[in-house]
């Protein structure tokens, strides 16, 4: 006789031996099962389970799959082909969707949020700039500018009409040549 032991989807496990309990014999717990033959090594990507308790060799996909929506995880516990929804081919990241049986890059949808990034940084910079050029303004506007004053109001606006001019450059959004704001010692 040999005997295996049965997990939660009903798969196979085993060969496996209990001791022998004197003057009672083999005790079996509840999750094993009694054969009259040993079961052959599974396939790769199968495993043996009980089937209407009948042994029967059937596709194991338990494991890690990924949702092909999205490429979510989830760890997957029953036996047999997965659902259309899902594959075990691990999600390669952000921009990924599912195309023809496989993940392929999203090209739009990444320089879209590459676009979104380098717009939120420069509308940052930006609301920077009118903060330094109010006051220059105003002591512009009032006649009470210096020469260094003007300058920099001159300054401060070239660099806000550069940072506005940011998606008319050639290699825009995945190559930016940001203008230094005045006064920076960045290169």
């Amino acid at each position: 006789m040999f005997y295996y032991l049965l997990d939660n989807s009903d798969a196979l496990s085993g060969p496996v031996e209990f001791s022998i309990t004197p003057g009672i014999g083999i005790q079996l717990p509840s999750n094993a099962v009694e054969l009259s033959f040993e079961l052959p090594p599974a396939e790769n990507g199968r495993t043996w389970a009980l089937v209407n308790n009948v042994p029967r060799e059937v596709i194991d996909r338990r494991g890690l799959v990924y949702r092909k929506d999205g490429g979510a995880q989830q760890v997957w516990s029953e036996l047999g082909e997965l659902p259309e929804t899902f594959t075990v081919e691990p999600w390669p990241g952000n921009y990924y969707v599912w195309d023809d049986n496989g993940w392929k890059l999203d090209e739009a949808a990444r320089l879209f949020d590459i676009k979104v990034q380098i717009l939120a940084k420069r509308d940052t910079l930006l609301r920077e700039a009118v903060l330094r050029i109010a006051p220059l303004q105003y002591t512009e506007d009032i006649g009470d500018a210096s020469h260094d004053e003007q300058l920099a109001l001159m300054e401060w606006k070239l660099y806000s009409v550069e940072l506005n001019r940011i998606e008319q450059q050639a290699g825009f959004p995945t190559e930016i040549i940001w203008p230094l704001a005045p006064g920076s010692t960045e290169k």
